[in-house]
């Protein structure tokens, strides 16, 4: 008795379709937002010292960048903070840049913001999804 191969081409199409459109349903409808910095032009040089605050419900990744290029890469849970440095060449106006990501890695919150102060991050639910902010000055 013959039985006719199986065509797993059908199959693999509709898994790969499947993935295109759960890809396409985690990206946000809005751009990312950003501010700029309030003075253009390098900022100080040295060690740039910053505390970041999660006052989300949720888990919080994320970067901070120096114009200088370093950067810091961070996954804070609900409540959590953390203290870091860096040593570099901020943005004008001693300003460093603040990326909000989600899990695979598209910007959802960008701004410049002084070091001088913590950084709280948030994130509200909405009826589309999420809104992530943070205390950027």
């Amino acid at each position: 008795m013959k039985t006719a191969p199986l065509r797993p081409f059908p199959l693999l199409w509709a898994a790969l379709v499947l993935l295109v459109l759960i890809a396409c349903a985690m990206v946000p409808e809005r751009p990312a937002h950003a501010q700029t910095p309030a003075s253009p032009g390098i900022g100080a040089t040295g060690k740039i010292c910053f505390l970041l605050r999660n006052r989300s419900p949720v888990m919080m990744n994320g970067r901070v960048v120096l114009q200088s290029r370093e950067r810091f890469t961070f996954r804070l849970e609900r409540n959590q903070q953390v203290e870091s440095c860096l040593v570099g060449t901020t943005y004008g106006g001693n300003r460093i840049s603040l990326v909000l990501l989600n899990y695979i890695g598209v910007p959802l919150f960008t701004c410049y913001s002084t070091t001088s102060h913590a950084i709280d991050l948030n994130a509200r639910r909405q009826e589309s999804g999420w809104h992530y902010t943070a205390d950027c000055r």
